[in-house]
C-alpha cells in the first residue's frame, strides 16, 4: 500500500536517540510509515501519493502544549486585554474607552494588568474603577487568573461588604483602618463576582474556540493538554463542545482534558477517568489546586516571601482535605496534576502522593506537578523518588524573572525555575504556556528554556544560566515530554514507523539556526494524523 504523503530532501529530526536525523519521511494510514534516506521513502510513493519537498527544511515531531487552558484563552479574546498597561491611567483609559460602547449597568470584564509592570508598583483598587465606571460592573483579573480587582458596583451585585467573610481558600482584601473591600479578590474569593459575569453564547463561544484552536496548529501544535471544563460548564459540555470542532474532517488537534477535581465523583459515575476516549479526545489528569501565584503573593511558601515577611500565601484546601482528595483520585486509577507553585504547595502535594500511594499502591501513577517553580534540592529528590512528573512552564520567566528573586530571596531563587536541576535528578519534564497566562506560542518557552532570558534578551548571560537547557532538551519539553507525561510515549512524540504521523516543517532549522532566532521559529506545514492542519 502506498504512502498518503512522502516529505523529501530535509532534515527529519526523529526525536529517537538512535536514530536522531533523516532526510526523509513516509505517511500511511495516519501514521509514520518510513523514515530514512529517499530511496526507503520513495519505495512507498504510488500514483496518488503527494511529494512534499523540503529543500532543506527541517521537520520535527509535531509538538504539544502540556498545560493550557485553550477555551479559556478563547474566551479572553473578546475580553479588555490589559497585558499592554503600564499605569492605572492607561487601564483607567481603557474601562472610559469600553464603557463609552456599552449600556449602563453591562458588564466590564478585562485581564491581564500586573501591578509589577504598573508605573504605580502597586495593586489596583475598587476606586480607580468607580472613577471612570460608576454604572457598570467591572471585572479585571490579574495576568495570573488567581487575583482580580473589581469596582463598588461589583461588589454590591456580589453582595459583598466589610462584613462578608471570606470564603474558604481565598481572601478579601480590607482597609485596614475602615474594614471596607479594596476591591482585590484573591483564589477562591474571585469566584464570588466572577460567577455572575454573563456567559457568551454557544454559538460566539463556538467561534471564538475555532480560531484559538487555528491558531495552536500554526505554531506546529498538534495536542492540547487543556484544563476548560470549568470553562465550559461540565465535563459533557466540554466534550462535546471540543468533539465539533476537532479530528480529521475539522480542525485536526488532538485534546487531552483534564477532569476538574470538584467534579471527580461526576466523572467516576460517567466512565471518565485518565486515559479514556480516543485518539482525537481523551481525558487527562485530575486538576486541583494547592496554592495560587508569586505574582499575587498566593503561592504557598515555606518561609515568609523575602519582599512581604507578612505572608507566605495561601494554601486552597486545609491540608487533610487536600490529601484524602488526591488519594481519592488516586485509588480510582486517575493520574492527579496538582498546580503547586510553591516550596509549600509542592511539599504538601508529595505528601499526598507519598499517602495516596501507602494507601493504595499503583506503579506508573505519573502524577504531574504543574508549575513546580519554587523548589529546593529535597523536594527535587522527593519528586525523583515517587516518579512525578514536572509539568512546568518556561515562559513564566520571560515575565517572572524580573522580580522572583526580589519575591523569594536568593537562597531560595537558586532552585527555583531550575531545569536543568530537576532533569539531574531525573524527574521527566514535559513544558507548556499555561495560556491566556502566558501566550499561546510553544517557541517561547523554547527559547527562554535556552537562554534563560527575557524575549528582549534581558539580562546579558541570563537569570541563574547554569540551570539552561540545550535546544534538543528545550524542545523535547513540548515533543517527547508531554507524550510521556499523558501515557502516550508509544504513540506520539517522536517520528517513528507506526507512530502518529503528528509534525510540524519549519522555516528554520532549531538545531542549526542562530538560537536568538528561536523564539522566531514557525511551522510552515502542520499535520496531525496524517492531515494537514495548517500549510503557509
Amino acid at each position: 500500500m502506498s504512502a498518503s504523503t512522502i516529505f523529501i530532501g530535509g532534515k527529519v529530526y526523529t526525536g529517537d536517540p538512535g536514530k536522531p536525523a533523516v532526510s526523509c519521511l513516509a505517511v500511511r494510514d495516519g501514521r509514520v510509515a518510513a523514515v530514512g534516506d529517499e530511496g526507503e521513502v520513495r519505495a512507498l510513493q504510488g500514483p496518488g501519493t503527494r511529494v512534499v519537498r523540503l529543500e532543506g527544511r527541517a521537520v520535527v515531531p509535531g509538538l504539544a502544549d502540556a498545560h493550557l487552558h485553550i477555551l479559556g484563552y478563547a474566551l479572553s479574546l473578546d475580553r479588555l486585554a490589559l497585558q499592554a498597561a503600564r499605569s492605572l491611567a492607561e487601564i483607567r483609559q481603557a474601562l472610559a474607552t469600553a464603557a463609552a460602547r456599552l449600556a449602563p449597568g453591562e458588564w466590564i470584564v478585562g485581564r491581564g494588568w500586573d501591578q509589577d509592570q504598573l508605573a504605580e508598583r502597586r495593586l489596583p483598587a475598587r476606586q480607580d474603577l468607580d472613577e471612570v465606571c460608576p454604572h457598570h460592573p467591572v471585572f479585571l483579573q490579574r495576568t495570573c487568573n488567581h487575583i482580580a480587582v473589581v469596582n463598588s458596583a461589583a461588589l454590591r451585585a456580589a453582595g459583598i461588604d466589610r462584613h462578608s467573610p471570606d470564603p474558604p481558600g481565598g481572601r478579601i482584601d480590607r482597609d485596614p483602618v475602615t474594614g471596607e473591600p479594596t476591591g482585590i479578590l484573591r483564589e477562591n474569593a474571585v469566584d464570588l463576582v466572577a460567577r455572575l459575569i454573563p456567559p457568551v453564547t454557544p454559538a460566539r463561544r463556538k467561534e471564538l474556540l475555532a480560531r484559538a484552536l487555528r491558531e495552536a496548529v500554526r505554531y506546529g501544535l498538534t495536542q492540547l493538554h487543556t484544563d476548560d471544563c470549568l470553562y465550559a460548564g461540565g465535563l459533557d459540555v466540554a466534550e462535546a463542545l471540543f468533539r465539533e470542532l476537532i479530528g480529521p474532517e475539522a480542525i485536526p488537534i488532538r485534546i487531552t482534558q483534564a477532569i476538574p477535581a470538584e467534579w471527580l465523583a461526576e466523572a467516576a459515575a460517567a466512565g471518565i477517568r485518565t486515559g479514556a476516549g480516543d485518539e482525537w479526545y481523551r481525558w487527562g489528569h485530575v486538576k486541583l489546586y494547592a496554592d495560587g501565584s508569586l505574582g499575587g503573593r498566593t503561592a504557598a511558601l515555606l518561609e515568609p516571601y523575602a519582599d512581604d515577611p507578612s505572608t507566605r500565601g495561601i494554601y486552597i484546601h486545609e491540608r487533610e482535605a487536600f490529601i484524602d482528595l488526591v488519594a481519592e483520585a488516586h485509588r480510582l486509577g486517575n493520574q492527579v496534576g496538582c498546580h503547586a507553585i510553591g516550596d509549600g504547595a509542592a511539599a504538601l502535594f508529595l505528601d499526598a502522593v507519598a499517602e495516596s500511594q501507602r494507601l493504595h499502591p499503583r506503579a506508573d501513577a505519573r502524577h504531574r506537578m504543574i508549575h513546580c517553580q519554587i523548589l529546593s534540592e529535597p523536594l527535587m529528590a522527593r519528586m525523583a523518588a515517587l516518579g512525578v512528573v514536572g509539568d512546568i512552564q518556561p515562559v513564566f520567566l520571560n515575565t517572572d524573572g524580573h522580580w522572583y528573586v526580589d519575591r523569594v530571596g536568593p537562597e531560595r531563587a537558586a532552585t527555583s525555575y531550575a531545569w536543568r536541576s530537576m532533569m539531574r535528578h531525573g524527574i521527566a519534564l514535559c513544558g507548556g504556556s499555561d495560556c491566556p497566562i502566558e501566550p499561546l506560542n510553544p517557541w517561547y518557552g523554547v527559547h527562554v528554556a535556552v537562554h534563560r532570558q527575557d524575549l528582549t534578551g534581558v539580562p546579558e548571560g541570563g537569570w541563574y544560566p547554569e540551570q539552561r537547557l540545550t535546544p534538543e532538551e528545550a524542545l523535547g519539553l513540548y515533543t517527547a515530554g508531554p507524550a510521556y507525561a499523558g501515557f502516550q510515549e508509544s504513540f506520539r512524540g517522536r517520528l517513528l514507523p507506526g507512530m502518529a504521523a503528528d509534525l510540524a516543517v519549519l522555516d528554520r532549522d532549531p538545531f542549526a539556526c542562530d538560537p536568538a532566532e528561536l523564539k522566531d521559529v514557525r511551522s510552515t506545514l502542520t499535520m496531525v494524523g496524517g492531515v494537514i492542519a495548517h500549510e503557509s
